[in-house]
């Protein structure tokens, strides 16, 4: 073969591969971006969902606390995947998509505490109340247990109050991790306003009993 013939071969063969190359790389982002969206709509979409099961979860349901802790678990797992995505395929989304789950675990997770938390207030208090059905036995040792267990009733109507406030607050603030994600996907799925504003009424209320209950106690004669 001629040089220049040559030449021209292996000029064609560079180009050729110049190109799939191009296209090769062209075709790993696409797929890289696809995965990346794809992994942020089925965890926002799952984790809406369980925001919706967990916000029609009484606090004082049975195993309500193991139940709202099972889904800040299962938010944990889908972290972990979309963290192992490229979020420089899209960067907006990745990280609205991440706050929102973020958000959405947060409140699961509180909605578990403040439901131990109301257990043990309700567990306190009749502890308190049946104790001071026994009024008639009082003496140095009745008065002594009545305090003990006043004190606890207290604090663990204290703990419920802060549990239900910091609850609040994350329902609250959520409007601005839904509105993030939903400038990065618009038709991303979150919880209707109504339904946000619904479930923060509900705990605010809750925080509210759970306040006049403390003064209540606190006001309790057992001397």
């Amino acid at each position: 073969m001629q040089p220049a013939a040559r030449k021209k071969v292996l000029l064609g063969a560079f180009a050729a591969v110049l190109v799939l190359g191009i296209a090769g790389a062209y075709l790993y982002g696409a797929k890289k971006k696809l995965d990346l969206e794809s992994s942020a709509a089925a965890s926002v979409a799952d984790a809406t969902t369980r925001l919706r099961d967990a916000a029609g979860i009484a606090l004082d349901a049975p195993q309500a606390a193991a139940r709202l802790a099972a889904h800040a678990e299962a938010i944990d797992r889908h972290l972990e995947v979309l963290r192992a995505e490229d979020a420089s395929r899209n960067k907006a989304l990745a990280e609205a998509a991440e706050l929102y789950l973020l958000d959405v675990q947060a409140i699961a997770r509180n909605r578990s505490n403040a439901a131990r938390a109301q257990g043990a207030a309700r567990a306190s208090t009749r502890a308190l109340a049946a104790h001071l059905e026994h009024a008639a036995d009082r003496g140095a040792g009745w008065i002594q247990r009545a305090l003990a267990l006043k004190q606890r009733a207290e604090r663990d109507h204290f703990d419920l109050r802060t549990s239900l406030g910091a609850l609040a607050g994350l329902i609250d603030a959520h409007r601005e991790s839904q509105e993030k994600l939903k400038a990065a996907a618009p038709n991303a799925p979150v919880l209707a306003d109504q339904e946000r504003l619904a479930l923060l009424k509900a705990t605010r209320a809750a925080e509210t009993q759970a306040g006049e209950e403390l003064e209540r106690l606190r006001r309790l004669p057992v001397g």
